[in-house]
């Protein structure tokens, strides 16, 4: 659950009003800061506690599409004596990253011995899609966060998932969290058509991926009908769902404001909705509603999202 008291992290994150990506991804949502600091309060706790149990201390984990990297840094605080990747589309991202793994080395450290408890650590630039610059088998999990809603099916989200699968060694763990559906309440104020419908229009996406996640994973090469005992003659698959939901006064602000800031003028975020048939009108009808939505008391929202995994 999102709330004001679990988004701890706070990092200087650079201002990049970039349009992201390449001819095959339909990231269009930019890196600018309203964007980077939702990016930011994704936790290894928030977004990939499901994940944890099956973490080695030895792993090596791979983390497609890191972002600031916060998860990441995370992922390495359970993986102590293995090593973690994170890769990403943007430069200037990354080097967000970097700056937020300096500043959780420095206060781990200063509660602990040497590295405070973090395996090794590392970012670089990589396309999922154009192919993943690991050998075949190179890593004990692979994880993404959000990952999906961004690639347009059927064709792309199934070569990203081949190409995860591909650098996962027999026996590891594919671990995906990604969007099923989002609600406002109270539904009265309409946030769900004018925020949610329109924000896959302004990805290009017909609909969330995670209901279709399991087919996925099967068109992948994936066993889903497995119990997902794990290991290197388990295989199998998990399919379960989690939820992140902002509530109370100061959780409404801290969802309100950042989406009121991607849809001003001049944010990637807006302009993807306009350049997708939303016109300015509609646009200022969802800014209007969301400043509705932040002064409704006891008004809240949830996603619920689909948190897979899936044994090579």
């Amino acid at each position: 659950m999102n709330s004001p008291s679990s988004l701890p992290v706070v990092i200087n994150l650079t201002d990049n009003n970039e349009m992201a990506g390449n001819e095959t991804t339909n990231y269009k949502q930019g890196y600018s800061k309203s964007t980077l600091s939702s990016h930011a309060s994704r936790t290894v706790e928030s977004d990939a506690a499901f994940l944890l149990p099956h973490i080695k201390p030895s792993d090596k984990i791979l983390d497609v599409g890191c972002g600031p990297g916060t998860i990441t840094g995370g992922l390495a605080r359970h993986a102590p004596e293995g090593s973690v990747v994170g890769v990403d589309l943007s430069q200037s991202v990354l080097d967000d990253a970097r700056r937020h793994l300096d500043e959780l080395r420095g206060a781990a450290a200063a509660a602990a011995d040497g590295n405070g408890g973090l395996g090794e650590v590392s970012f670089q630039v990589a396309d999922v899609l154009a192919g993943l610059p690991f050998a075949d088998g190179t890593f004990d999990v692979v994880y993404s966060s959000q990952l999906f809603p961004h690639l347009p099916p059927p064709d792309v989200p199934l070569r990203a998932m081949r190409e995860m699968r591909r650098v996962l060694r027999p026996g590891g763990v594919l671990a995906c969290r990604d969007v099923a559906e989002i609600h406002w309440y109270p539904r009265r104020l309409g946030l769900d058509r004018l925020h949610g419908r329109r924000l896959l229009r302004g990805v290009g996406a017909p609909d969330f991926p995670g209901p279709t996640m399991p087919a996925l994973l099967r068109a992948a090469g994936f066993d889903v009908d497995g119990d997902g005992g794990g290991g290197a003659e388990g295989g199998g698959a998990r399919i379960g769902a989690g939820t992140t939901v902002y509530s109370g006064p100061e959780g409404r602000r801290f969802l309100a404001e950042g989406l009121l800031g991607r849809l001003e003028e001049g944010d990637p975020y807006r302009r993807s909705w306009v350049e997708a048939g939303i016109s300015e009108s509609e646009v200022e009808e969802t800014r209007a509603a969301l400043r509705e939505w932040v002064e409704t008391e006891d008004a809240w929202y949830v996603a619920v999202q689909s948190e897979i995994l899936a044994w090579k």
